[in-house]
């Protein structure tokens, strides 16, 4: 076997060293040239396949990677049989690095998968661990972070111990320790793109002891971007959650999450400073440029310290971006150096968000267009199809801007040829949409955006955007999409002649309210719960049931009724009200403050909930009765989450006196079945002293429940065989326990709860007291704990099957703040989250003797044999009797309980 020469390995090592990405972060992570391969030694048995593989590394060192690709395949079909092994799988490790740098991931991992299978047969374990890593890190790619996870570190996800097969222990059993490192650094950026991030910031700290230890400058530098883009993460998060603070109110969250959000800001900085200079040293090229992207953003944030710092690491980028080779990096770097030309010369107020799906008030200057020209070019030259149509789809959007809109139309066809993922195609449908709306091709746009959702359906799981120029922040980049086509939908139900042409396409619209339900909750739960959807419509499913769906724009109202008709087809009804977004926002808000105050002598709420009633009810007045609707089943939108429809006022009675009502949070996630009420047994635990949680914030005084002993006493009494557990005997473990060793259909949880941002700030807080965490207080202090909802999910998924769901999950005391839209989800979320058809649930704290009566009173009249919704119905309409013309008839007492999900 003849060794190649020295030049030709000298190229081999420079493949192998330049090899598969780390994330930079959301905005641009296929810049990042990650952890390094590791240098292979390699051989050719004839002259033949020398040439070729010789020829492929002169075409990829430069920069010819789909001529490198082509004499690699070349090599493997010009292999005899019986020719070395070896030679095979080292040409399938430099196919699968060409693969992947041309964004042909599918094929990379395919080719990977053969690599690692030789490795595991000829019993080299080193080389297994490292090629597991580098395929971890293509599954991260894809955006597939649990997958990544597991192949580095396996189920248990934990630093002290990984599965004996996963990346990391492969490396530690073998004292690999660059493997090691790599790992370590390739979990962590998975973790990040999870929303893990303590345990990104752990897993980049435990890779970075590592590479001091070998003083690997190359590591090094990776591992200070990681941090870097975690820390710069973690305050684009803190910054979301002070802009949610303050939209409820909570001045003082608001500033301290602010406060965070500048600390956060301030240490990506450090970490991205660091990580400049020392690839400086290094002469790196790639990782100063990486360095500079980071730094350039932060410091627009900073931007009211010192416009000139961001300027000039701007021009300092641009001179090193001229001294990279063309290259799939190089062209995302030109598009985001474009994007971020636009966004620092934008005068006046700061925006947070790329302009990738918006227009600036700055105008394009000529450097931010001819980035995106040069990446265009540079693209076609590598044939790099999926960077080529995300350059032609960029220069699409500044066309729009422009509003030169038959070239934003030609460029936008154009990357829709060539677009190869799922979130290109997401993204230049929309674009295309768009420009076809703005030109009066109402008809023609509403296909790219049918086919724009269709595309987001096949990512729900995964909504971030990793290899592009822009946050996939949901608001902005995917919400907007659903609520222009359902726009477009129902005004063309105005123009449609016939009532069953009207039908048929409110028809059509349902399914697009369903997607963005989903998508909204999908959101909300993130990867920690599997969404199963349901077949069969509500309406189809039950007699004498109405479904209310709401669908906010941004100048009208849009409210859907939806029936069976005698075939057992659906049949819609639509109203228009011209009302704004904000005005309803503010309506709604101004009816929640009112039905909240139970002091209220005056009855002042009755103004707006005739109003809320006028939108929702009166327009459908004749069908209802008609129908001899008895159950209304609401899909509601936004802010209209916030408010109990049952405190709708007719002017003489409240809506909850004639209908039994229920929420559901998507046609397609409710299945309603007639449970056996006879068979109900309930565990319950309550809370009855006060309590004291840990927050972000600082600590959250609770009051005490003085009233869910006799609460838990009343359900114990009524519904034999059920078991009543409280205050220190309330902890998750007992909880698992209970669960493992009965089969109960209902859970009662009487206790504090909030809903917060996303699912890892909804808790429960629980009996038990824990110390508070090290790394936000330096006292010894206890707390009680929080019982998290994803803690609730994976308590009761670990020890229920699919084929017994919980039937229903009641929590009391729980509460929402005013004007919040998004705690909300946590409501309708929560049922679907804990695995249970349904739950009932609480939208603001309420009097404590008053829940203690009306819940006893909901599980007598569901014992007895009615449905769950009439069954509330009948709790509330009872306590409005008792109560008749005193304080407590007043909503503040009765209403905020809420029925989700399955209603029978």
């Amino acid at each position: 076997m003849q060794r190649l020469p020295y030049r030709i390995r000298r190229v081999w090592v420079v493949l192998f060293v330049t090899t598969l990405t780390l994330c930079l972060w959301l905005a641009h992570p296929s810049l990042t040239i990650g952890h390094k391969g590791i240098l292979e030694k390699a051989t050719a048995q004839s002259i033949t396949l020398a040439q070729s593989v010789q020829q492929g590394l002169e075409l990829y060192q430069a920069g010819n990677i789909q001529g490198a690709i082509k004499s690699w395949q070349t090599a493997l079909s010009n292999q005899q049989r019986g020719s070395d092994d070896a030679e095979n799988i080292s040409i399938r490790t430099y196919l699968a690095r060409a693969y992947q740098q041309v964004g042909q991931i599918a094929e990379a991992i395919a080719q990977l998968k053969q690599v690692i299978a030789y490795y595991r047969q000829t019993n080299e374990p080193i080389k297994v661990g490292r090629m597991l890593t580098e395929q971890a890190q293509l599954y991260s790619s894809l955006g597939q972070q649990r997958r990544a996870v597991s192949i580095l570190c396996g189920q248990k996800q934990s630093n002290a111990a990984c599965s004996q097969d996963s990346a990391i222990e492969i490396a530690r059993n073998h004292s690999d320790q660059l493997g090691e490192i790599a790992a370590w650094g390739s979990l962590g950026n998975a973790h990040r793109l999870q929303g893990e991030y303590e345990q990104a910031i752990s897993n980049f700290e435990r890779s970075n002891e590592i590479a001091k230890r070998l003083d690997n400058q190359t590591y090094l530098v990776s591992n200070l971007n990681g941090l870097a883009n975690t820390h710069a993460t973690l305050a684009n998060r803190n910054q979301r959650r002070a802009e949610f603070a303050s939209e409820v109110g909570d001045k003082k969250a608001a500033q301290k999450f602010q406060q965070y959000t500048v600390g956060y800001d301030n240490q990506a900085v450090q970490y991205f400073e660091q990580s400049l200079n020392l690839a400086r040293s290094q002469n790196d090229k790639v990782n100063e440029l990486r360095s500079l992207l980071g730094l350039i953003r932060l410091y627009y944030h900073q931007r009211s310290q010192n416009q000139a710092v961001v300027n000039n690491t701007l021009q300092q980028a641009l001179v090193v971006l001229e001294q990279l080779p063309d290259s799939r990096e190089k062209v995302y770097a030109e598009i985001q150096l474009a994007n971020l030309l636009q966004l620092v010369s934008q005068k006046g107020e700061m925006v947070s968000n790329d302009p990738a799906t918006q227009c600036l008030d700055s105008q394009l200057s000529p450097k931010s267009f001819e980035l995106l020209n040069k990446a265009l070019s540079a693209a076609q030259k590598i044939q790099d199809w999926e960077a080529e149509s995300f350059a032609k789809g960029r220069i699409g959007h500044v066309y729009e801007c422009r509003h030169d809109y038959q070239q934003a139309i030609n460029f936008t066809q154009q990357a829709l040829v060539s677009t190869v993922t799922n979130e290109s195609l997401y993204l230049w449908t929309w674009q295309a949409g768009r420009l076809l709306k703005t030109t009066g091709r109402g008809r023609e746009a509403i296909n790219f955006y049918e086919k724009s959702v269709d595309s987001l359906k096949s990512i729900r799981n995964n909504l971030s955007l990793q290899q592009r120029d822009l946050q996939f922040d949901f608001r902005d980049n995917v919400e907007p999409v659903y609520r222009q086509l359902l726009e477009l939908r129902l005004e063309e139900s105005q123009h449609l002649v016939g009532e069953s042409n009207i039908e048929n396409n409110l028809d059509s619209v349902l399914p697009i309210v369903d997607e963005l339900r989903l998508a909204e909750l999908q959101n909300y739960l993130g990867n920690n719960c599997d969404l199963a959807l349901i077949q069969k419509p509500v309406p189809l499913v039950g007699k004498n049931t109405a479904v209310l769906s709401s669908i906010i724009l941004k100048d009208r109202l849009a409210i859907i009724l939806t029936l069976s008709d005698s075939n057992q087809k659906l049949k819609s009804k639509l109203s228009w009200l011209p009302v704004k977004s904000q005005e309803v926002k503010d309506i709604i808000n101004d009816l929640r403050v009112k039905l909240e105050k139970r002091s209220d002598l005056e009855n002042s709420y009755q103004t707006r909930a005739k109003q809320v009633y006028d939108w929702f009810i009166r327009p459908f007045i004749s069908e209802l009765e008609k129908e001899r609707i008895e159950t209304l089943v609401f899909i509601q939108d936004g802010i209209l989450r916030s408010i109990p429809i049952a405190a709708l006022f007719d002017g003489k009675k409240f809506l909850i006196e004639k209908y039994a009502i229920a929420f559901a949070p998507a046609l397609t996630l409710t299945n309603p079945q007639q449970s056996n009420p006879k068979k109900l047994q309930v565990l319950a635990f309550g809370l009855t002293q006060p309590a004291t949680i840990e927050t972000d914030t600082g600590s959250k005084f609770f009051e005490p429940l003085t009233q869910v002993q006799s609460e838990l006493k009343m359900i114990t009494t009524s519904l034999p065989k059920s078991k009543g557990l409280l205050n220190q005997e309330f902890t998750r473990e007992r909880l698992q326990q209970e669960l493992k060793e009965n089969t109960y259909p209902i859970i009662h949880l009487a206790t504090h709860g909030k809903f917060g941002i996303d699912d890892r700030e909804t808790f429960l807080v629980t009996g038990k007291k824990v110390v508070a965490n090290r790394q936000k207080s330096l006292t010894n202090e206890t707390y009680n704990e929080k019982l998290t909802l994803n803690d609730l999910y994976q308590l009761i998924n670990s020890t229920r099957t699919q084929k017994q769901p919980i039937e229903l999950l009641t929590l009391t005391a729980c509460e929402t703040a005013v004007g919040s839209d998004r705690e909300t989800l946590g409501l309708a979320g929560i049922a679907i989250q804990a695995g249970s058809k349904s739950a009932i649930a609480t939208l603001w704290k309420v009097d404590d003797a008053a829940t203690a009566k009306l819940i006893a009173k909901f599980y007598q009249s569901w014992h007895s044999g009615m449905s769950k919704a009439k069954a509330l119905q009948a709790a509330q309409v009872a306590w409005l009797q008792t109560h008749h013309q005193q304080l407590e008839s007043h909503p503040g007492y009765w209403s905020p309980f809420i029925l989700i999900g399955n209603w029978l």
